[in-house]
Order: structure tokens, then sequence, then C-alpha cells
């Protein structure tokens, strides 16, 4: 991939959160839907289409930690096996600048789930010393399907990451994907809820250690 097809990387994220922000509506406020340790879990509708209502889910903590080590962790894709469930996968795929990076994720799934795969395209921002976001979104064709493995697409998450002095720091991680799902949502929402707030608690281990 050359610069040229970078910045077309950079242009496709830009587009993409902008048709985001101006399609995607929530159908209401987030509710809590539990605590464990130390890991506190939102979850709310947000309507995609006429035809569509998926589930966004957030997750929100605060640990002892430093706002450069947390960005360097958050924003190295390796890192990424260390923390997320079934994650085979998971590396840099092209760093444009510090604050830009496209990176693959690799699912392998128990049945009757088939392997997944994602790739991202992330942008850091940072307002000042103590406050900062990470907004990734799916970049469905940046590198070829493979086979008997499906794409993760519509995807999109953000991170945001507030220092509340005194060697405390805020994270907040919000994800859904604007794709219906293949299984029925009473079989699929336990799972994914289960995995999202287990995958929380512990990066915020992984963080603490840091």
């Amino acid at each position: 991939m050359d610069a040229s097809d970078f910045r077309n990387v950079s242009t496709s994220l830009l587009v993409f959160a902008l048709v985001f922000a101006g399609h995607l509506m929530a159908t209401e406020n987030w509710k809590k839907i539990e605590t464990k340790d130390g890991v506190d879990l939102y979850e709310r509708w947000v309507n995609v289409n006429s035809h569509l209502t998926v589930k966004e889910r957030k997750a929100e903590m605060v640990i002892n930690g430093d706002m450069h080590s947390i960005l360097k962790t958050l924003g190295d894709p390796s890192q990424t096996r260390l923390w997320m469930e079934n994650v085979s996968d998971s590396y840099l795929i092209k760093k444009e600048s510090d604050k830009v990076w496209s990176s693959y994720t690799y699912f392998s799934l128990p049945w009757p789930f088939e392997n997944r795969d994602l790739v991202c395209v992330s942008n850091l921002k940072c307002y000042d010393s103590g406050n900062a976001t990470i907004e990734m979104a799916s970049i469905e064709n940046l590198l070829p399907v493979k086979q008997k493995v499906e794409r993760l697409t519509n995807y999109k998450a953000t991170w945001k990451i507030a220092d509340l002095g005194n060697g405390q720091v805020f994270i907040s991680f919000s994800a859904m994907t604007a794709t219906p799902t293949q299984y029925p949502r009473f079989v699929v929402d336990p799972v994914v809820r289960g995995a999202f707030l287990r995958n929380l608690i512990k990066l915020r281990l992984v963080l603490s250690n840091n």
C-alpha cells in the first residue's frame, strides 16, 4: 500500500464517519446493564434505517495508570491479543502517522459461529495533554477476503481517554456494527454481551499492570 492508497483509506474513514453521524440515531439513552470488577457495562438501541435497529455497547472504567502508556497499548494492534477473546491474529497493516493507522484482527470463533476478521482504520485525536479519543471504522476492501472467513462490516468504535489526575485515568469504549446478525438475537446478545464485558475487564488488568 503506497501513500496515495492510504490517503484514500483516510478519506474513506472520514466519509464513513459522516455517514454514521448522518444516518444512525440512538433510540434511547444508555442503560447500565452490569458492573463487574471495576467495569460498568451499558447498552442502547440505534436505528440504522427503517428496517434495521442494532445494539451499541459501551464500557467505562477508571484505572491506575498514565495517558502515555494507555495510548501506546491501545494504538498497538498486536496488543489486542492480550485482552480480546478468540483473537488468534492481530497486527498493524500500515501506519500513516502517529495518529492514523490501519489494522487487521482475526477471530477464531467456536461453533456455530464462523471465523471472522476485521480490517479497521483508527484515528487518534489528542485534544490536550489530558483528553484523547481514538475513532475506529471498518474498511472492508483494504485486504482480500479469506475463504471461509466472514469479514466484519459496517463496524465503528470509539475510545475516550481522560486523565483524572493523581495517577487515575478514565476510559470509555463503545462499539457497534450496522450489519444484521445471521442468528436470533436471543442467541447472539448474551454471547456478545458476555465477551464484551470480559474483554474490558481483562484490558483493565493489562493496562493497570502496564
